[in-house]
Parts: C-alpha cells; structure tokens; sequence
C-alpha cells in the first residue's frame, strides 16, 4: 500500500491572524476531495469518451482507497501506485491553481485580495467574498504491507460513537517523517515509492545519501482543470496564467519576510521545473520553455540555469 500524508502550509499563522481564512483553506480540500468522490459515482470514467478517459482518471480520486482527515491534516491510502501518484499530483496541482488564481496579478496587500471560490450570503441579499490565500501542501510519501487503516471509537456529544478511521504502521510514520524533508510545498517520498513506479518521470533526487525524492507535483498541473491536445498550448497556458505568474506574484510579495521568503522560493522554483521537465517529456522543447520562464523572470534575482538541473537529461 501507498500512504501519502499532507500537511496545509502557513495554516497555524492564519489561526493566528485570521481565524475565517484559516477555516477556508482546510474546508477547501477537503470538500475538493468529496465532490471528486461525488462526480466519479454520478459518472464513472468509463462513460466518458476514450479521447478524455486518461484526463478524467487523472482528474478523478479512484485511488485513493483510504481517507482521514484531521485539522489541517490528510492521510491518504492505496493500493495502485502508478495511479495514486498521478492523482495525488493532479489533486495538489489543481487546489495550487484553483486556489492562486486571485493572485495571477500583482497585488499590494494579500487582506484585500478576495476570492469567488468562497463567498457568504448577506441580509440584504448581495454575497460577501472571502479573502483568498492559496491552498499548497507539503507532504510525505512511502509505500510498503506495514501499515493499517480501521475503525475507532470517538465520543461525539458524551457519547461513544464508532465511525472514525485511524491508521497506524511503519509505512504511515515514515511517510510523516519524510514531510519534514524541506521546505515549501513539495511531496517528499521515500526509495520504496520509486522502486513501485513504473514510470519515474515526476521523480526528482533531493538527498542521495539518506534516499528521499521528491514528486514534482507542477508537472501535472501543465494539464490539470483544462488540457489542450497540443501539449505546447499547455505549456504556454502554464507560463503566461495557470501556474507560473501566482507563483510570482507570491514571491514577490512575501521576498523581504524571511519566514516566508523560502516557502514561496521553492513554489516558484518547482512551478519552473514542472513546466520545463513537461515541455521537454511531451514537446522536446524544454530548453524553449526555459528561455521563456527566464523572460518572466528577468525582475526576480532569484533563479539561474541551476534551478533545472536533472530536468532535461
């Protein structure tokens, strides 16, 4: 089995600072996650034409046979790695982009930055938008048989109930383990992930010496919410809209908070290493892409030609 756990990043400074955003974030993946579950009973893949079939399985959650979710917490489990992986890529990558899109033009302060994903009805029938901040996650990967998901008691109201699922295992406590492996939102794994897969096309190398990986979630999101069949159609989209300007934007605001600065830094650079890396797998056009995020990026004193190492071999 394949246990992922995921972490919302910057959730205990919202608690902090603003209690209704905080709420936002964590509601947003998890009702994410159960229209997913939702939309694939009312329509199967199955029933979509094969030239979309692999988009909606890639867009779909049918791997993810287990689920727990707790504060800003999620424990994912399955039994199809290949699958498992694709989906999560695409889950993370689709809340990055749904949830950034406020931040796609530059802004000034990030309280007066709203949302259209999440608004409150009024009295006087007009509707109140949230304020935006993006959904980003960093997580733990590992696979292996030593782990477990059952039922447990809770007490709900005084009483003892039995409807909550926990898990437990070797498996489980070295996929929390490895979210600790860096900083910002980026999926850690382990060697037990990448043996499993047969394709290891998302796999970057962070540490060889203590064996942990990194899956490049950005990847996916070159083809997640709207996919062209002309792969460089993607690309362009991911540089000039979906991916690459939020992540700029981000960066560019929170630069001079060194908390922060390298939480966005790596969401930046890994944003240019999925686009660079899916370029040069569906088009042969890597090198063409970096020349254009290298144009986007001519303000930012931040990335060289070291930012994309390992992509184009």
């Amino acid at each position: 089995m394949i246990v992922a756990f995921l972490d919302l990043l910057g959730f205990s400074a919202l608690l902090e600072t603003d209690v209704e955003v905080a709420l936002d974030n964590m509601n947003s993946f998890n009702n994410a996650l159960r229209t997913k579950v939702i939309d694939n009973k009312n329509h199967p893949i199955s029933e979509y034409d094969s030239e979309i079939q692999a988009f909606a399985e890639k867009s779909s959650v049918t791997s993810f046979e287990q689920m727990i979710s707790f504060s800003d917490s999620l424990i994912l489990g399955g039994s199809n790695v290949d699958l498992f992986v694709s989906q999560l890529a695409n889950f993370v990558a689709s809340a990055y982009i749904t949830y950034a899109k406020p931040f796609r033009e530059k802004f000034a302060d990030i309280k007066q930055v709203t949302t259209d994903q999440i608004v409150t009805a009024t009295g006087n029938g007009s509707f109140r938008k949230h304020r935006a901040f993006p959904v980003l996650f960093r997580g733990g990967i590992s696979s292996g048989d030593n782990v477990g998901f059952f039922d447990e008691y809770h007490i709900k109201d005084s009483s003892m109930e039995f409807k909550s699922r926990n898990v437990t295992g070797l498996t489980y406590l070295n996929a929390v383990r490895l979210e600790h492996s860096g900083k910002g939102p980026r999926l850690f794994c382990d060697q037990s992930v990448v043996d499993t897969l047969s394709s290891k096309k998302m796999i970057k190398e962070v540490d060889k010496e203590r064996g942990i990986f990194e899956i490049v979630w950005s990847i996916e999101g070159c083809e997640t919410l709207v996919c062209s069949s002309n792969k460089w159609d993607n690309v362009i989209r991911s540089i000039t809209e979906t991916m690459l300007p939020p992540a700029v934007n981000l960066y560019l605001y929170y630069r001079m908070n060194n908390s922060l600065k390298e939480q966005y830094g790596e969401l930046l650079k890994l944003v240019c290493c999925g686009i660079v890396k899916y370029a040069e797998n569906e088009c042969s056009r890597g090198k063409d892409a970096m020349t254009l995020i290298n144009k986007k990026l001519e303000e930012i004193p931040l990335l060289d030609s070291s930012v994309f190492n390992g992509f184009l071999e």
